[in-house]
């Protein structure tokens, strides 16, 4: 219920407290012409349209209005109808001589500008006090941010999933070492994640087979007389670092490498990651400092040369030229990615949806409500699953019991902010225990705004003899969330012998209205003889104006 302290702007404004936006503005726009000053002489037609104009500040802006329903305790939106102020008919105005007629139908006159730099000043409300306090608990979540920033920069390790290790010498062995099936080399939220493992890298048409090794004793094993073969340092998964054994074929291919070649790495899942600009170095032997895990990569080293430094080759990851098997397994689960779209939700706010399929290849009967499932953009911001989101899903939640063998179809929601980058990773797991998970590639791009919506109302027209001109004041508004652009071509008058063509505009045109913005014009035309009646022409709205003689 809401507050006898504090006004209802919804009854204000005469709409539902579920209103639209949409719904907002038109309420608005009514009840302000309603009770503008200039057109109602009620004694209480200032205050009303004060109010009016309070009412909307704070229920056209998202923020503004979810505050003031928490402030109120509008925990839900009611669906009942608030009923509106009563309408206070102006008294007739006194009678003038024949002025010409503006005939567009329901058209009512516009505010002049003093009324609007009125209704301007109206509006520069003070700040209540609850929005001071929620600005200020901003500041301090910010400022908490920055510091936590400052302390992980301060952290003397290696971060992004593994540790530094440390090589000093070579080892060498004839079969690839065997990687103990249980062993996690990342943790996420304190649980263990086993990692794909890459199978082979291709480095500009040259296919190596790569095999994964661990350093033991600070040695680091390299295949004996197979200089075919890369191996990977098992572990490095944010910053992949991969050896090659030295031949003289081998340092030349590095050597090479141009800026515009890439990488592949592909991994045992199907997955292929790729890795652009490459750019060749030499280091001291004893440099490990391009083996750190700061930021996604890969790492090729030169290994067992003669040479007092040694060849290494750093390439920054390119997920949007990577492939993501779309068909993975994960615990005996196969997922399957059917397509993504987008749904509106606010000016900055959109759901992205995923429609996917799930095969139970367990053998055993599986819940789907367990399933974990968080969305990851290019800049490692994650999401979680989103109710309002997944309900725009073709599928919806999948949340029951699979058979052994069933294959069933569901739906993943986010919530998203419009300009999230892309790509953006998909990552499931069968439950929030697993230390398995699979993940899929998918692009986002950013809905388009709609396009402009003008609509026009005229306030005055009348013949000026002694310049031989019409002269046409009106103001186009546009509810569109696009810029409208009016040209001369969007404007015309006619007439029963013609076109009559302009002679003036103020401002000039064309004209460039911002989304949810107005543009107040006059027009002057050249006055045709013994006419009585013209139409005029605006952006698809038509008026017949008419007592021109």
């Amino acid at each position: 219920m809401v507050s006898k302290t504090v006004k209802d702007y919804y009854a204000i404004l005469g709409v539902p407290q579920n209103a639209t936006p949409e719904q907002i503005r038109a309420a608005f726009r009514h009840m302000a012409r309603i009770n503008h000053p200039d057109i109602n002489t009620s004694p209480d037609a200032a205050e009303r349209f004060r109010e009016v104009n309070e009412a909307y500040e704070v229920l056209a802006d998202p923020e503004k209005r979810k505050a003031y329903d928490y402030f109120t305790n509008v925990t839900g939106h009611s669906t009942e109808t608030v009923t509106p102020p009563p309408y206070v008919t102006p008294p007739a105005a006194a009678p003038v001589a024949s002025p010409p007629y503006v005939a567009p139908s329901g058209s009512v006159p516009f505010p002049t500008a003093a009324a609007v730099k009125r209704r301007q000043k109206s509006q520069r409300l003070t700040p209540p006090t609850w929005a001071i306090l929620l600005i200020l608990l901003g500041v301090f979540i910010i400022v908490a941010v920055g510091v936590g920033e400052l302390l992980a920069l301060q952290r003397k390790r290696a971060i992004g999933g593994a540790e530094s290790v440390t090589v000093n010498k070579l080892m060498t062995f004839t079969a690839a070492p065997t990687i103990p099936a249980d062993m996690a080399v990342v943790q996420e939220s304190g649980m263990p994640v086993l990692t794909a493992r890459p199978e082979q890298l291709d480095i500009a048409g040259t296919i190596y087979p790569v095999v994964a090794v661990m350093p033991e004793q600070g040695r680091w094993p390299i295949p004996y007389e197979q200089s075919g073969i890369a191996v990977w340092i098992y572990g490095t998964v944010i910053n992949y670092v991969v050896g090659v054994p030295y031949a003289s074929t081998a340092e030349s291919l590095l050597a090479g490498l141009s800026s515009a070649q890439r990488i592949t790495l592909t991994l045992d899942n199907g997955s292929a990651l790729v890795f652009g600009s490459p750019q060749v170095q030499r280091v001291a032997v004893d440099d490990l400092s391009p083996m750190t895990q700061d930021k996604p990569g890969l790492t090729l080293m030169m290994l067992n040369s003669d040479q007092s430094s040694r060849l290494i080759v750093q390439s920054r990851y390119l997920p949007e030229a990577s492939f993501f098997a779309q068909d993975q397994k994960v615990d005996g689960l196969k997922f399957e990615v059917l397509e993504s779209q987008i749904q509106e939700s606010s000016s900055d706010v959109v759901y992205f949806v995923i429609e996917y399929q799930v095969t139970n290849e367990s053998g055993a009967p599986r819940d789907a409500t367990f399933f974990d499932m968080v969305l990851e953009d290019s800049s490692g911001q994650r999401y979680t699953l989103n109710e309002a989101a997944t309900t725009w899903g073709r599928y919806g939640r999948l949340s029951r019991s699979l058979a052994a063998g069933e294959v069933a179809q569901g739906s993943a929601g986010y919530q998203v902010p419009r300009t999230m980058p892309s790509p953006v990773t998909w990552i499931v797991r069968s439950d929030p225990t697993s230390a398995n998970s699979t993940r899929f590639s998918l692009s986002y791009t950013p809905p388009q705004p709609g396009p402009p919506q003008p609509d026009v109302e005229l306030s005055s027209a009348f013949a000026d003899g002694p310049r031989n001109v019409i002269v046409i004041n009106g103001t186009i508004y546009n509810d569109g969330e696009s810029p409208l652009i009016v040209t001369l071509e969007n404007v015309k008058l006619t007439y029963s012998g013609g076109a009559s063509s302009l002679q003036a505009s103020m401002p000039l045109l064309p004209w460039n209205i911002a989304p949810d913005g107005y543009q107040e014009f006059e027009l002057q035309f050249f006055r045709p003889s013994g006419v009585n009646s013209v139409l005029l022409e605006i952006l698809g709205f038509t008026f017949r104006i008419e007592g021109l003689e």
